[in-house]
């Protein structure tokens, strides 16, 4: 495991002038255990994508260890996620 930081993390997209995720900053310690908790439409779900490299950073960072992933494609991130309906 590593750790995982948001630095100032900020998702904006396409045709909005409303950030979704805005200027997120959180530290996961190697091993925590962590969980999203919020209302739909709150940013849980492109916050998790944002660090799977599913989602654009417009702005700020995303770290993994001592790796700064914010540019880095999907598959060279060691990530995966589960989707739940």
């Amino acid at each position: 495991m590593a750790t995982v930081q948001y630095k100032e993390a900020t998702r904006v997209y396409p045709g909005t002038d409303r950030a979704a995720v805005s200027k997120l900053d959180l530290d996961i310690g190697d091993g925590e255990f962590m969980v999203l908790v919020g209302p739909s439409g709150c940013g849980k779900s492109t916050s998790l994508r944002m660090l799977a490299g599913l989602e654009e950073v417009n702005a700020g960072s995303i770290w993994i260890g001592d790796r700064d992933v914010t540019d880095l494609p999907p598959k060279d991130r060691d990530i995966a996620m589960v989707f739940q309906n």
